[in-house]
């Protein structure tokens, strides 16, 4: 049976310096590594083999960086891929969040819209979740099998459990899995070959961290 563990990346510059989150590229903070050390010693307890599993990063420096720290504990190499990337914010990369309120493309109704493109050069709700859903595809048959180690972003980690619950795209219209930084979630498959959510945003290896 196959395991999937998901982690979203650790804190990030971006979620201190009121900078935009998708394709801006920020390092982590102090705290951000001290919490990537923190899932690492959780995983050294929890995966036995290190050699069933296969390590991916997005190439984020937030998700890279998190990843590298944790490849570094538990003695896998990562393997960085740009499918694993956030939504791409177009034009909003690199910009603040106050930029980005003020530039953002109107809305046309008030519900999730698939098609919403949300900054201009950017992806639509539907082509981020097609992407996720071909780089997990290409992922899952290239190891044939093998169990799968991912360091992501939260949209993206949630967008992962939507295609490995065979969501529709219509489907995500009305759900989403919201999770948090340095949060674990564990996905497998049962006897009946069934895809199950084992476990959702896991923040339990984190102490009070100041």
């Amino acid at each position: 049976m196959r395991n999937i563990i998901l982690i979203q990346h650790c804190q990030s510059e971006h979620h201190i310096n009121n900078m935009s989150g998708g394709w801006t590229d920020t390092p982590l903070t102090d705290l951000g590594r001290k919490q990537a050390k923190l899932i690492g010693d959780k995983l050294k307890e929890e995966i036995v083999d290190n050699n069933e599993y296969a390590f991916y990063s997005s190439d984020l420096l937030r998700a890279a960086q998190t990843a590298e720290i944790i490849g570094n504990q538990i003695n896998l190499k990562v393997i960085k891929n740009k499918g694993l990337r956030e939504i791409n914010t177009g034009i909003a990369a690199g910009k603040t969040k106050d930029w980005a309120r003020e530039n953002r493309i109107p809305r046309k109704n008030s519900g999730f819209d698939l098609d919403y493109q949300e900054f201009k050069d950017g992806e639509t709700w539907r082509e981020f979740y097609s992407r996720v859903c071909s780089c997990m595809d290409r992922i899952y048959e290239m190891e044939k099998g093998g169990n799968l180690l991912i360091v992501t972003h939260g949209g993206t980690l949630g967008y992962i459990i939507a295609w490995w619950m065979k969501f529709e795209p219509k489907r995500i219209v009305n759900a989403y899995f919201s999770s948090s930084v340095g949060g674990i979630t564990v996905l497998s498959q049962n006897s009946f070959q069934q895809n199950v959510l084992n476990k959702f945003n896991d923040t339990s290896h984190f102490p009070l961290l100041n």
